[in-house]
């Protein structure tokens, strides 16, 4: 046999061999003899490497550090999912889904919901081509190397697996037993341990590293489709195709027309969730049937045809040992609980969150009582409820800034308390974690504790001063030598040349979140030109409102903000957005909304095309709407369009007016 035929036989044994080991648990093989048909094929590509390929199954032990991440927009959002707690969330989300399709008797498919990290899977005819993150939904970073070394993930997908372009979404997690073995190693080394299998997971995936991640058992399972021909009407058919083509999925289904067997389902399944091998938070309700989810939508955020039914935080009795004032980047007081050490989910918490001082004065909790504290969202600690008020100590507000000695001022009607000291060294602190947060100029190395010994050593007083540290000053830091000086050198380098919409954010405009930054990034393309915008210009955006409007143009009229930008621009900072790459300007200008069951199109690669070609696709019709696409069964929004004289066409009409058809 020719040595590049023996090559592909042995790539395709090892990968079927791969998915009964981890992803169908029926191994045929003994390790002596999967390792005989390894060492084959690795002692065969290194004679003849012409023939290695990197879909190669002896090419999961990773390769070189990578120093960045690159940007990918995904085809289609991967959305969240709106989180229910209780059983009459559900069941009015029964009730809304009924109401649209005009039927109780839609089927609905039960999952587990794994607690891991969300992943994309792109495919070019069968084999694998891209990994990317969520990200914030629409752009995520490109992980392909680190995914490459994950054994569950097939590099080639087998069985009859379509052709063309197919994009396979899922979660990549950890077993507990394997978080435990690895926090046995990080204390034998006396390094940090990981505080659970989700954060443990995304940490790995966004290793610089790809020969350390290769060493870390991580895994994934198949939950749901992104974009591809594929031959399934229905969410358990599209499951069925996927175990079929090498991929792992959840254990935990089940399919009914009843939402009160989901709700029993949930309720027994609270306690058994606790044996599986891996971290479960609740449960995925979807409608299965693919025609019926096309027909729901989506809101901007979330699909209408999914709700995940989550359980409860997990919650933990303890003292109030006392209370200290945070201050905020925007000077605002927050009171954080110091708490006696408790153990919730794996996780010793010391501190939590009181929000503000009406929240103390609805919880009437003092300092001594006996509190409950649950990790909300299973990450942020708070304080929900006082069991036993043992304390006598009232907490009230600071008469002064608890860093700095400044004067603390309340506005009428609102609920917070501010230092108006604007050289606060509590906000500038916060400021500048802020700049270089992975959402805003992603510094890599520059968190907590960096900053505050650059703080200390006076390195360090806005945000230019960033783009001005040396060798010499990253050097001096604690537990810095060559190699970590440079990376972080290098990520601030690296942080200049981000797009001005993160730029943007990072600044921490009042009101400005990421989605505004972008939107007011691609409006104005150059910060010179938002500088220069006046009020009525600003209020004219789409999703720009009177009060954000006003934010922004007062904040580019203050003279020390003009003086910062000014630093910033001499340090190299790129003011710029970059185009985004259209496929025409045919619907520039113009709103459209999507509604009704379409035919060829589903609702999100409608409204990429509607963006694509210089469109604004909306989730609601108004006067400002330039035309509506309705399909079958339309509803509310095709009355409301017709009632306000606006124009309506057909699916077949919008895709000829682009071209598409």
């Amino acid at each position: 046999m020719h040595p590049k035929d023996e090559i592909e036989a042995l790539k395709k044994q090892i990968n079927y061999h791969n998915n009964l080991y981890y992803n169908l648990d029926a191994p045929i093989l003994s390790d002596t003899q999967y390792d005989e048909l390894y060492r084959r094929l690795k002692d065969l590509e290194d004679a003849y490497p012409q023939f290695r390929t990197k879909n190669s199954p002896t090419q999961r032990v990773g390769g070189k550090a990578s120093k960045s991440f690159t940007q990918i927009t995904h085809a289609v959002p991967m959305m969240s999912l709106d989180n229910s707690y209780n059983a009459d969330d559900i069941r009015a989300w029964h009730e809304r889904t009924a109401k649209i399709l005009q039927t109780h008797s839609f089927e609905m498919v039960l999952e587990a919901k794994i607690d891991g990290v969300s992943c994309s899977l792109t495919y070019e005819n069968g084999k694998l081509v891209l990994a990317a993150s969520r990200g914030d939904g629409k752009v995520g970073e490109d992980i392909t190397a680190n995914v490459r070394t994950i054994k569950s993930i097939p590099h080639t997908l087998q069985g009859n697996a379509p052709q063309g372009r197919l994009e396979i979404r899922g979660e990549v997690y950890l077993d507990k037993k394997d978080l435990d073995a690895l926090n046995k190693i990080q204390q034998a080394k006396n390094e940090n341990t990981f505080a659970n299998t989700r954060n443990a997971a995304a940490g790995f995936l966004r290793h610089k590293n790809t020969e350390v991640v290769a060493q870390r058992p991580l895994k994934f399972f198949a939950h749901s489709f992104g974009t591809g021909d594929v031959a399934a009407d229905s969410f358990s058919g599209f499951i069925d195709l996927c175990k079929s083509w090498g991929f792992s999925v959840g254990p935990v289904r089940t399919k009914t027309t009843n939402i009160e067997d989901i709700i029993t389902f949930y309720d027994k399944f609270n306690e058994s969730r606790h044996q599986l091998p891996f971290d479960v938070d609740g449960l995925v309700v979807k409608v299965n049937s693919f025609k019926e989810q096309q027909i729901l939508g989506a809101t901007a955020k979330s699909p209408r045809w999914a709700i995940a039914f989550k359980y409860p935080a997990p919650q933990a009795t303890t003292t109030l040992k006392n209370v200290i004032f945070s201050v905020g980047r925007s000077g605002i007081v927050t009171p954080v609980a110091e708490l006696e050490p408790v153990a919730i989910g794996g996780v010793t918490i010391s501190n939590a969150t009181l929000h503000n001082f009406d929240e103390i004065k609805r919880l009437n909790v003092r300092v001594g009582d006996t509190v409950i504290v649950e990790r909300a969202g299973e990450v942020i600690p708070k304080i929900v409820k006082v069991v036993e008020q043992k304390g006598t100590q009232d907490i009230l507000p600071p008469t002064t800034c608890p860093a700095c000695g400044g004067h603390i001022y309340k506005e009428a009607d609102t609920v917070g308390y501010y230092c108006v000291n604007p050289s606060c060294p509590a906000q500038l602190r916060a400021r500048l974690l802020h700049f270089a947060s992975r959402n805003a100029m992603d510094i890599d190395g520059l968190g907590d504790v960096v900053m505050d010994q650059l703080l200390e050593r006076q390195f360090l007083t806005d945000f230019a001063d960033i783009y001005h540290l040396t060798f010499f000053h990253v050097l001096n830091l604690e537990n810095f030598k060559d190699k970590k000086a440079q990376n972080l050198l290098d990520a601030i380098e690296e942080s200049k040349h981000k797009p001005l919409s993160k730029l943007l954010y990072a600044l921490g405009i009042t009101f400005v979140g990421e989605k505004t930054a972008e939107i007011l990034a691609d409006k104005f393309r150059t910060l010179d030109a938002l500088k220069a915008a006046g009020l009525e210009e600003l209020q004219s955006l789409r999703e720009i409102g009177e009060t954000v409007s006003q934010s922004v143009y007062d904040f580019f009229r203050d003279p020390k903000v003009c003086e910062q930008l000014e630093l910033l621009r001499q340090a190299g900072v790129n003011f710029t957005q970059p185009k985004k790459e259209l496929s025409g300007n045919i619907l520039e200008g113009k709103t459209i909304v999507f509604t009704g069951e379409l035919q060829q199109l589903k609702r999100t690669e409608a409204e990429l095309l509607a963006k694509q070609y210089g469109g604004y696709a909306s989730g609601s019709v108004s006067k400002k709407t330039s035309f509506v696409v309705a399909g079958e069964n339309a509803g509310s929004k095709l009355r409301k369009a017709q009632e306000l004289g606006i124009p309506v066409m057909t699916e077949e009409e919008f895709l000829k007016l682009i071209g598409k058809n």
